[in-house]
């Protein structure tokens, strides 16, 4: 196996390490080959076809400061910090063989053997240690090759991965910690005082015979890649189409808002409550049927069409605000 040297470039954040993978698949990999990188980013990671807002506590995270990311595998939502080591493993497919995650985390299993620790391999892509998971993985395959990536819990904050994603209800949270703590466990304990970086240094030893070291070429093309994991399309528009509801008593009554989203516009819109309209409500929800679900855009139309023309006493700035709320980037 053949390992990428790094610098660290993402700096804790993930688009870097998305694009290196897409750019070893695209650019390196040649058949009968197989590349493997670790890496550590500090935020949730939401699987390819998830809705940011079913998976994660979005008060928490803003009041926290940690950024949402997608990545380009599907599979569920994860926290990491820098304590939790990431890897990723690149290969080509092989001829008329299905791939399963065994084949590649078995390789895990051995390398933690060799110091002693008794990795099991549980369910569809998930390790254990005496029971409690401590790695998750996810994976994809296109006509360039296969890549599998997971997580590795070092030293992971646990309190703060399940608050991450967990609603804000603190009963909730507090059965959601007694839970993981029971079902998930870190290796720090376990692995006789050896650091995080000399655990990356094991794994490398043991799992690869070889190293290429990106180039200046290299890395400005994969930051050049990295861009299009960074963009709020990538982030916040693609998802399988969903229905965002927003919900708020202003003036002219209770509005409750439905939005059917597709890639960030908006395909269809009620507007429900306990209002008194001058007009038929309908015919203001329609004006929305293909308009992008972005700032700029719905303060334009509201600018045109306010929603005091069609609701006696509705408060224009307040109903704006309600709408914009359900945005989730600039």
């Amino acid at each position: 196996m053949i390992l990428i040297r790094h610098h660290n470039e993402g700096n804790l954040k993930p688009y870097f390490y998305f694009a290196l993978e897409e750019y070893v698949m695209k650019h390196l990999l040649k058949e009968g080959q197989t590349y493997f990188f670790t890496w550590e980013i500090h935020g949730v990671v939401i699987g390819k076809n998830q809705v940011i807002e079913n998976e994660v506590n979005l008060p928490y995270l803003k009041e926290q400061g940690i950024d949402v990311y997608r990545r380009p595998t599907g599979g569920g939502c994860v926290y990491a910090d820098h304590r939790n080591t990431m890897f990723s493993i690149i290969t080509k497919k092989v001829q008329n063989k299905q791939f399963s995650f065994k084949d590649y985390l078995s390789l895990i299993v051995d390398s933690m053997r060799k110091i002693d620790l008794d990795i099991a391999f549980s369910g569809r892509n998930d390790l254990l240690f005496e029971g409690k998971k401590i790695s998750g993985n996810a994976f994809l395959q296109n006509r360039h090759g296969m890549l599998m990536h997971g997580t590795f819990l070092y030293d992971c904050d646990l309190e703060t991965m399940v608050r991450a994603i967990t609603p804000s209800d603190e009963k909730l949270v507090s059965k959601g910690i007694d839970s993981v703590r029971s079902r998930v466990t870190n290796l720090k304990p376990y692995l006789h005082g050896m650091s995080q970086a000399d655990l990356i240094r094991h794994f490398e030893q043991t799992l690869t015979d070889e190293v290429y070291e990106l180039t200046e070429k290299d890395i400005l093309m994969i930051h050049e890649m990295a861009k299009a994991y960074q963009s709020p399309t990538w982030n916040y528009k693609k998802h399988p189409p969903f229905t965002k509801v927003l919900k708020k008593r202003i003036g002219g009554g209770l509005f409750e808002i439905h939005l059917d989203l597709e890639e960030g516009i908006i395909k269809n819109m009620t507007v429900q409550g306990d209002f008194f309209h001058t007009r038929p409500i309908e015919g203001f929800a329609k004006r929305f049927q293909g308009v992008p679900y972005e700032r700029k855009d719905i303060r334009s139309l509201l600018d045109d069409t306010p929603i005091s023309s069609y609701v006696l006493d509705a408060d224009d700035e307040a109903f704006r605000s309600l709408l914009e709320s359900g945005i989730l980037y600039e």
